[in-house]
């Protein structure tokens, strides 16, 4: 045998050659659909965290089995309208109850809400898509830094980021001390994204990427013990909290059409109401409340505050006239913290004479001493369109209350009571962070008060508005108290641990001693939402890498 011939390799073995999936055929799409909408279960009232992976799992599968660009993103408007029509189908009768619109527009501005929640998830594809377009895949973390930029555009008027559906998982929840709820998305996305790519690895895809998916699961773990450990951390620093507040909140009960029927002086609501509240502020005075809170619009009426100048007298005056004389009477040693509306004086209009009614929906903390103890107030920033203000110009006239509301503007300075300090938003500002942060101002409040009136919503919408707004405890580190008229009312620590709540539709008072234990400004007040721009400016260099290295061999 020649020399070369005793050199020459021996052939490969046989083996089972790697198959490249098929794109999906419409019964396959199909069948993912089920699993997508399971999404939906960790948005639920008792939200159901591990909904979360199937829904993920099936939509990356769909976007990427898709055989053509226009399929993926005509079943990711599928999947969306379903979505987000199961997740606020609360939305149409709330339009008719709140904007007294017909069931006909209703509907149709809740298609039209549910048609606009998948712009995210066509920007998605179409950034994912190109990622792909060389046959190679992109790395798991870039996937779920695509989500975290794409979901985080401001182009949405209800969140629905991954990370919200996270909200009872402790150790996740806590990384929105640093990152907002988009540090979230990215922990959890970095936790089922690996799964995809085994799925696709056990397909035999040549193009898989085993290792970058173990490397990715790494970093989830790494989060998820960071934030349990930081979640013990903050606990055990609550415990030894060297100052407790016992706060009350009165939840009287009073639903929608009571307070229409208020806010249009009819006397049967009005008495209702303050008897309910007066009751229910009496109970939380001899329960040894410091401080006790009524929820948004407690007070229907236009109520003499600071304007046009500050005169406690005549604003506890103006109070009693109103039947609220429980104020008054139990001031002395309790501070309030009431929801209410601040009359704001005008003049006549020159042409009518006709008297125009202007108000602030505003949060008014009273502090405790006698008839000249100071008020002071926030002003609600931001109004519910077709609700509280009409949008593109739209006449006032179109609302269902007979006056028109004013939005506060910031700066606005926090409230202040016993040396502590209280940042108050009203209602929907409770699920927008930037608003929240900016009310800061970088400073972290001793207390967070949400003042809010749920009453309007049916159905999911006010467990889903207490979940949105648990982020809020942990990004300042603060406590929460949320106070609303006919539930969910509740006391959320500095973990966004709800520790008691009162359901929809009871009556009652919940007194609690919130720990106000010194954590520092997080690193969320001081730089804001900052985390998903990073996290679009990586998926950027991730396109560009992609078209420099050109076509897969």
């Amino acid at each position: 045998m020649s020399p070369d011939a005793r050199r020459a390799p021996s052939p490969p073995t046989a083996g089972p050659a790697p198959v490249a999936p098929r794109p999906l055929g419409p019964a396959g799409r199909l069948l993912l659909l089920p699993g997508m909408l399971l999404w939906v279960g960790a948005f639920l009232p008792e939200p159901v965290a591990w909904a979360t992976v199937p829904g993920l799992l099936c939509y990356l599968a769909l976007v990427e089995g898709s055989g053509r660009l226009r399929e993926a993103l005509l079943w990711t408007v599928i999947l969306g309208a379903l979505a987000v029509g199961a997740g606020y189908h609360w939305m149409a009768e709330t339009v008719q109850r709140f904007g007294g619109l017909p069931a006909s527009v209703a509907w149709l501005a809740a298609a039209l809400f549910g048609v606009a929640g998948t712009v995210h998830g066509l920007l998605f594809v179409l950034v994912h898509r190109a990622l792909r377009r060389h046959g190679r895949r992109p790395h798991p973390l870039v996937v779920a830094a695509t989500i975290v930029f794409v979901e985080s555009l401001p182009l949405r008027f209800f969140p629905w980021l991954v990370g919200h559906g996270a909200v009872d998982v402790p150790p996740l929840r806590q990384l929105a001390e640093w990152g907002g709820v988009p540090l979230v998305s990215f922990a959890l996305l970095a936790l089922i994204v690996p799964l995809r790519e085994a799925w696709v690895w056990a397909r035999r895809d040549p193009a898989a990427r085993p290792g970058a998916g173990l490397a990715a699961l790494g970093v989830g773990l790494a989060l998820f013990l960071l934030g349990w450990w930081r979640f013990e951390e903050v606990r055990d620093a609550d415990a030894r909290a060297p100052r407790h507040l016992r706060v009350a909140i009165v939840q009287a009960d009073v639903g929608a059409f009571d307070k229409r029927a208020e806010e249009n002086a009819r006397a049967r609501a009005t008495l209702v109401s303050v008897e309910r509240y007066a009751a229910g502020s009496r109970r939380a005075a001899e329960a040894g409340a410091e401080l006790i809170v009524w929820p948004e619009t407690a007070v229907a009426s236009g109520i003499p505050f600071l304007l046009p100048r500050p005169e406690p007298g005549r604003t506890l005056g103006a109070l009693a006239h109103r039947g609220h004389e429980v104020i008054r009477d139990l001031g002395a040693d309790h501070a309030f913290l009431i929801g209410a509306y601040e009359s704001i004086p005008t003049r006549q209009r020159r042409l009518t004479g006709e008297l125009v009614d202007e108000r602030y929906n505003v949060a008014a903390l009273r502090a405790r001493g006698d008839r000249n103890a100071p008020w002071s107030v926030y002003r609600k920033v931001h109004l519910i369109p077709f609700g509280e203000t009409m949008p593109i110009g739209l006449s006032h006239d179109l609302l269902p209350q007979g006056f028109t509301m004013r939005a506060g503007t910031l700066p606005q300075p926090l409230l202040r009571l016993d040396g502590l300090t209280i940042a108050p938003f009203i209602c929907y500002e409770a699920i927008l962070p930037e608003h929240v942060r900016a009310l800061c101002a970088g400073a972290r409040p001793d207390l967070l008060a949400n003042l809010t009136n749920d009453s309007w919503f049916t159905s999911w919408e006010p467990y889903q508005h207490l979940n949105f707004s648990r982020f809020r405890c942990v990004e300042h580190r603060a406590p929460m108290v949320r106070a609303t008229n006919t539930g969910v009312s509740a006391f959320v620590d500095a973990t966004g641990e709800v520790v008691k709540r009162l359901g929809v539709g009871e009556e009652g008072v919940l007194v609690h001693d919130v720990p106000l234990a010194a954590h520092p400004p997080t690193l969320y007040a001081r730089t804001g939402n900052l985390f998903p721009w990073l996290m679009g400016a990586w998926v950027l260099l991730a396109l560009l890498a992609s078209a420099w290295r050109g076509p897969r061999a």
